[in-house]
Parts: structure tokens; sequence; C-alpha cells
């Protein structure tokens, strides 16, 4: 994903790897530069509350519009404003309706760990079979298959945090 971040002084471009909500380290890539982010703790949406950007750790809130995307995030209590170029994530909602023209997606329908998962790719499956558990606020979450199929991927391991909307797995 990529994002640009405006202050009054500078546009700041830079990339998210799409694997970023799945881990709770990875790199961002900026055009000069690059930083190591480690997430710390999230609030209970799962957006991010402390992370840690090359061993400083910051304090995030993100504000957003009601369409769901970001209008801005305030870092140790300064606000940047936002402007999101391209979502291939819905971590900010709309990506679930695209999802939704390819039968046999299935992503998270709110945050959560994958505490289990009871398929591998390719074996069979049918409408309504028990693929997974998502754990959300100390509640467990089916994950059902929405059709008959044959599993073509699994995108996420057991134990890992996913956000809404991100892709678990893909039927065919």
């Amino acid at each position: 994903m990529k994002c640009t971040v405006r202050t009054r002084s500078r546009k700041n471009v830079f990339d998210i790897p799409p694997i970023a909500s799945l881990r709770s380290d990875f790199e961002i890539k900026k055009e000069k530069e690059d930083s190591k982010v480690r997430i710390l703790e999230t609030w209970p949406d799962g957006s991010l509350r402390l992370v840690m950007v090359n061993g400083k750790v910051l304090s995030i809130v993100v504000r957003k519009k009601n369409n769901g995307f970001p209008d801005s995030v305030e870092i140790n209590g300064t606000r940047y404003s936002v402007d999101v170029n391209k979502i291939d994530s819905s971590h900010y909602g709309g990506a679930e309706k695209s999802a939704k023209k390819v039968s046999g997606n299935i992503t998270a329908v709110l945050p959560g760990q994958i505490s289990s998962l009871r398929v591998k790719p390719g074996q069979a499956v049918k409408k309504g079979q028990l693929l997974g558990i998502l754990e959300a606020m100390k509640m467990e979450n089916e994950i059902l298959a929405p059709c008959d199929g044959k599993i073509k991927a699994v995108k996420i391991e057991q134990g890992q945090t996913v956000m809404r909307g991100d892709l678990i797995l893909e039927i065919i």
C-alpha cells in the first residue's frame, strides 16, 4: 500500500508491505531510506496504538473519516493529515466489495488472532464447513466455507493477527 503523509513543510511518500498487518515486525520502504517497525500495542479495533520505529517508541492515534478511510494520524501528540493513494488491503474498508466479486475469497470480518486453522491447500471443502477460528475480544468466531470447492491458498498461519478485511483463505 502506498501512503502519502503531508505536513506543512513537506510530503512523505512510503510503501507499507501487504503483509504488514500479519506481522508485528516489518520494514517500511521510503523514497530515500528504510525503517524497521515493530507493533507494540493495538487499540481494541485493531488499529495501531504504540509502535517502535528504528528503536524509538511512538504513540499513534488514527482519526478516520465517515467512510472509514484515515483522515489524520496523531504521532506523539502531533497531528498529520493522510492521503491514501491506493488501497490494496481493506484495513480502512472498501476492499470487501471487490473481494465478494471473486467467490471463495475469505476475509477477516474483524481484527483478531487466528487461533485455529483446519484446512490446507488442495483440500476439498463443502459450503458451511468449519475452516478455522478467529479469536477477537475473548470470543471465538467460526470461519466457514462460503461455497463448495478446493482450498487454493492459505494466506495466514495459526497464531497470526489479522485486521478486518485481510485475506485469510482462497477457495476455487
